[in-house]
């Protein structure tokens, strides 16, 4: 066979193991990061205290519900609510000493 015509199938064989190992190596490599994605957010979590019940009602509260597409962006953040009545968009803007506006977990 022609060098020129062995040498374009060695190294499509090649790039194909290097695809294969690449592909094996890939879901390794999102779980990885969703891991350390996960560590962050606990990480984050923690370092603000917030109470379970608190955390869980802002997130409630922010997500984007598809009834009312027509509020905005401001719209949402406005009408965005809180267990105890903070808004979304004060829940999440820090007081001058550096505290959250969200009530803490005293029971560490």
């Amino acid at each position: 066979m022609n060098a020129q015509i062995n040498k374009a199938i060695n190294d499509i064989e090649k790039t194909k193991a290097k695809i294969a190992e690449l592909q094996a190596l890939l879901p390794e490599l999102e779980k990885k990061k969703t891991d350390l994605e996960n560590a962050e957010i606990v990480r984050l979590v923690r370092k603000a205290s917030v109470e379970p019940n608190a955390l869980a009602g802002f997130l409630d509260s922010i997500k984007i519900k598809p009834s009312a597409p027509e509020l905005g962006t401001q719209g949402l953040a406005n009408s965005a609510r809180i267990n105890d009545g903070v808004s979304a968009e004060k829940a999440v803007i820090s007081t001058d000493n550096g505290e959250s506006d969200f009530p803490r977990n005293t029971t560490h």
